[in-house]
């Protein structure tokens, strides 16, 4: 068997050198397009190499080892279920989820008029409504001038079946319901009827035998206890397997490594080589992940040893599926410039005298320039099918009197699409008991800097006493169990915090204290938590409950060199910027330290503080961003960041794929 190792200067001209290489053999007439097989660590890398291969006109079989709970189609059943199980069980606790629930297609209910009535209820809450669905139901029966009647029946069509199926939860047992569900929200005959209507059902029923099989396990299992059961599997990772083809056996077949096992080829191409695919990729392989308990009771050396042992079996099972020939290449950069270092298993495998190939990039990069013009124009049709579902009145008057706050501006950078949802419409999110917890941290420590600033000193029940004040007006959005552990929790913090950190405090001046200025004709605003005056110098303090060992990427300054910005980078020196350039706007031209004080333990139980010192060249930098920033949001450009975490990318994926009518 012949073995050449290659190495490209980026993954684009990787794929586009595999697809030139299969051209040939298959123009030559050396091998049948059936005998060639090309291999990936992920599925989210061959669906890459798809569009390479189309581009070139070669037909392929792509064949996943799928997992049922990340389908789309059945994540949406999922979760329609779920906040169905939350409202029996507890009034108002699926709230974040019915924003995302009403956009269904089986519901029908136009995009717009759902982002309408959401804004309306977010008006209404400041006046204190705080249940969507009560909003929904108090909207039916009083009425709303800013919806019509026809609206509003559509509306309560919706609604009147949501609220029969809390009612009747547990009335009838728990497969009837699933099934009486699919058949009311005419699920079942809209996937009937759409065009890949058998894999549908096949989905629906591979769901529902896992829950006959789960209910014969557990006669008494409820609702809530079957989700309860999902998303535990979902957290270690757990799957539900199906299996899905796109062409067909006589093609190039794209598989993943794990999809290689029992097969054979004459050709094979192993591609994306590097040790982030592969050795520094995920938890051990072995279907789940370890329960903490046991996670403790192994080394650190241990689990990482084994997970290499995994990966390189299975980098060893590809390489042996080549009767003739196999091709392993791996990219020498990311697309945006990062160094990649090579997977140690190339070294393994090197013989003496053999030197890697590096092709030629220069063929590549006109055919390359083409597929990133697909891809732009693809995003392009993204941001138009957005302004499709809104009108431009409704979007206009979204960003009209919108100010950007430094979490809205980097939530933008990081995924646009997360922007227009969480800080335009301002949609709940599942995790709002971290948010409510945090809420009661600053409220507290507002409280004693208060006493502070009138002399006083630090009284810690009173400001424990404060902090469970804030939890007990807010406990509805906990359940009870992770109401009293956030309590407990939080008592216990603010004690060990102030016993430690209270002595530095210096001078208050201000607590939660609002600011707004216009940089370059945009509007910016910020609340700082507190301005004080320690050892002569006034100062930004900010309190972050995060634990302070995550924090180092929000802490490092902007790097205009990165690329696509990663999840939380830059997140607090952006912050910190855009609070100095408020407080100088606002006439403190002296201020230029933020310190972002850890109301949270390190690992060694230590409570951190980080100081920024901005200076003016980071102030340029980020009156750039947020000048580049604003002329984006104006156009309404809010393409979503490919981010395979991004839950409202996730989203829009589920309705770009039909699950979402179009707008009457």
């Amino acid at each position: 068997m012949s073995i050449i190792i290659k190495s490209y200067p980026n993954p684009s001209d990787e794929m586009m050198g595999i697809a030139e290489e299969i051209e040939k053999l298959i123009q030559q007439g050396v091998v049948a397009p059936s005998e060639i097989a090309v291999v990936f660590r992920e599925n989210k890398q061959l669906d890459e190499m798809a569009v390479y291969l189309q581009n070139k006109k070669i037909p392929f079989q792509l064949v996943r080892k799928e997992n049922l709970l990340k389908n789309h189609f059945i994540q949406q059943i999922l979760l329609m279920l779920e906040w169905v199980a939350l409202e029996a069980a507890r009034p108002g606790s699926g709230d974040h989820h019915l924003f995302t629930l009403l956009h269904f297609q089986w519901f029908d209910l136009p995009t717009e008029l759902i982002a309408r009535v959401h804004m309306d209820f977010i008006r209404q809450a400041f006046g204190g409504q705080q249940s969507f669905r009560l909003y929904l139901q108090d909207l039916q029966k009083q009425g709303n001038q800013l919806f019509t009647p026809i609206e509003i029946q559509q509306l309560k069509s919706v609604t009147d079946l949501l609220e029969a199926w809390i009612k009747g939860v547990y009335n009838e047992p728990l497969q009837n319901f699933f099934c009486r569900v699919l058949n009311e929200s005419q699920v079942l005959k809209m996937a009937s009827q759409a065009p890949d209507s058998g894999f549908r059902i096949h989905l629906m029923k591979t769901l529902f035998e896992f829950l006959q099989a789960e209910n014969q396990r557990n006669p008494d299992l409820t609702l809530e206890g079957w989700i309860q059961i999902i998303r535990k599997m979902e957290k270690y990772k757990l799957t539900i397997p199906y299996e899905s083809r796109i062409g067909d056996e006589h093609c190039v077949q794209l598989l993943t490594a794990h999809g290689t096992k029992g097969l054979e080829f004459d050709y094979v191409f192993i591609g994306g080589c590097v040790e982030n695919n592969w050795e520094k990729k995920r938890g051990r392989n072995i279907g789940f992940s370890l329960p903490p308990a046991l996670k403790i009771q192994m080394s650190s050396y241990a689990q990482s040893h084994l997970k290499e042992e995994d990966e390189r079996r299975l980098f060893y099972v590809a390489l042996t599926r080549a009767r003739k020939y196999v091709q392993i290449s791996y990219a020498e950069k990311d697309n945006q410039g990062n160094e990649w270092q090579k997977s140690k298993f190339l070294d393994e495998i090197l013989i003496p005298g053999r030197p890697i190939v590096n092709p030629q990039p220069e063929a590549y990069s006109q055919q390359n320039s083409a597929i990133v013009f697909q891809v732009n124009r693809l995003q392009g049709n993204q941001i138009q099918a957005m302004q499709q579902r809104y009108s431009q009145t409704f979007l206009q008057d979204l960003v009209r009197n919108f100010k950007l706050n430094p979490t809205a501006l980097n939530k933008y950078l990081y995924c646009p699409r997360s922007f227009f949802y969480e800080s335009l419409l301002q949609v709940p999110q599942a995790e709002q008991m971290h948010s409510v917890y945090g809420q009661a941290i600053h409220h507290a420590l507002k409280q004693l800097a208060n006493y502070h600033a009138q002399g006083n000193g630090v009284n810690i029940e009173r400001v424990q006493a404060d902090f469970q004040w804030f939890m007990h007006l807010n406990r509805h959005h906990f359940r009870p169990q992770d109401f009293q552990r956030h309590l407990q929790h939080g008592n216990q913090v603010l004690k060990n915090y102030l016993n430690q950190v209270f002595s530095n405090w210096g001078n208050v001046k201000e607590t939660e204290k609002d600011f707004q200025a216009i940089i370059n004709e945009v509007p910016i605003k910020g609340r700082l938590d507190k301005i004080e005056i320690c050892n002569g110098t006034t100062q930004v303090v900010d309190y972050k409950t995060g634990k302070p060992d995550n924090a180092s990427n929000k802490l490092k300054p902007f790097d205009n060199q990165q690329g696509k910005k990663k999840k939380d980078d830059f997140d607090y020196w952006i912050q910190a910027v855009m609070y100095v350039m408020l407080l100088q706007e606002n006439g403190h031209s002296s201020v230029n330290t933020v310190v972002f004080d850890f109301v949270e333990p390190d690992k060694d139980d230590q409570f951190q503080s980080h100081s920024i010192q901005v200076t003016q060249g980071d102030i340029q930098l980020v009156e750039q961003l947020i000048e580049d920033t604003w002329q984006k949001i104006q156009a309404f450009e809010f393409p979503c960041c490919g981010h395979n975490d991004c839950p409202w990318c996730a989203f829009e994926q589920s309705l770009a794929n039909g699950s979402r009518a179009s707008n009457p």
